[in-house]
């Protein structure tokens, strides 16, 4: 009878310990998509920077390329959305007002 609690609480431990297993598992599939991605990010940007060089080379201008080029987009975090978007938002919308003005 002894031993039939033994297994049983071994067999609780290991099932507890699984879980536990899988819970971190799942933490370092999520942190490889992020280095993966991240990584992806930093080789896009440089092939963009190689193309806009190439652009010039071929006779683009700086001025001619930089109305090309697509306005740079950054996430911000929760703690930085709150007062940052606010400012940019009624950036945005007095640069769209001056815009439609002229």
């Amino acid at each position: 009878m002894t031993e039939s609690i033994a297994e049983s609480f071994i067999d609780q431990a290991r099932k507890l310990n699984d879980q536990r297993l899988t819970a971190v598992q799942d933490i370092a599939n999520a942190v490889q998509a992020r280095v993966d991605a991240e990584q992806a990010l930093k080789d896009a940007q440089a092939a963009e920077r190689k193309a806009f060089k190439d652009a010039e080379r071929k006779g683009w201008t700086k001025s001619e390329l930089d109305k090309l080029r697509p306005a740079k987009r950054r996430r911000t975090t929760t703690k930085d959305a709150a007062g940052s978007n606010s400012a940019d938002t009624a950036a945005h919308h007095s640069t769209d007002q001056h815009q439609s003005t002229n």
